[in-house]
């Protein structure tokens, strides 16, 4: 009996350590995660998805990367496409996007004005999850809530040891 408790101590001690790895690796690494909302970047990229993104300098963008950018008609609001033209000249960057899904490139020209720019570096397939007849919100809310159980269960073991 001892030795499934070490064993169960021991686990919970190693995941609380790889998440808190994983927390500190994507701040230092400028890594970002985001769920994709439309439907524009199918089939590669899934609405419901999550794609993995890490800031590149814009001197490294290249034709075919999907970059994150601020939509130009409403800068607070962002949107994911591939770079379909590239034109780089002492003035700047200038690129112009188009989902995989569109039939047309985007109508607008993009200047890179920030050094560095989100490139999409991972895709996560989870659409078949967040699409699912179950609501996002059930989703999340179970997720907050087994976090919430896992705490509470951390407490009460190491709670009730010092009792004993």
């Amino acid at each position: 009996m001892k030795i499934v408790r070490r064993v169960k101590d021991i686990s919970l001690v190693m995941s609380s350590l790889a998440f808190a790895g994983l927390a500190i690796f994507t701040l230092q690494n400028q890594i970002t995660f985001s769920m994709v909302k439309s439907k524009s970047m199918e089939p590669i990229i899934q609405a419901g998805d999550i794609v993995i993104s890490k800031l590149v300098k814009k001197a490294d963008i290249e034709l075919g990367d999907v970059l994150i950018l601020p939509l130009p008609q409403n800068r607070d609001f962002t949107y994911m496409h591939r770079v379909v033209e590239l034109n780089r000249s002492v003035d700047g960057t200038i690129i112009r996007t188009k989902g995989d899904s569109n039939p047309n490139p985007d109508k607008w020209l993009i200047e890179l004005l920030s050094p560095e720019v989100p490139k999409v570096i991972s895709v996560v397939n989870s659409s078949f999850v967040f699409n699912s007849p179950t609501g996002r919100e059930f989703i999340y809310t179970g997720l907050i809530g087994a976090s919430f159980l896992l705490f509470l269960l951390a407490l009460w073991r190491t709670l009730s040891r010092r009792r004993s």
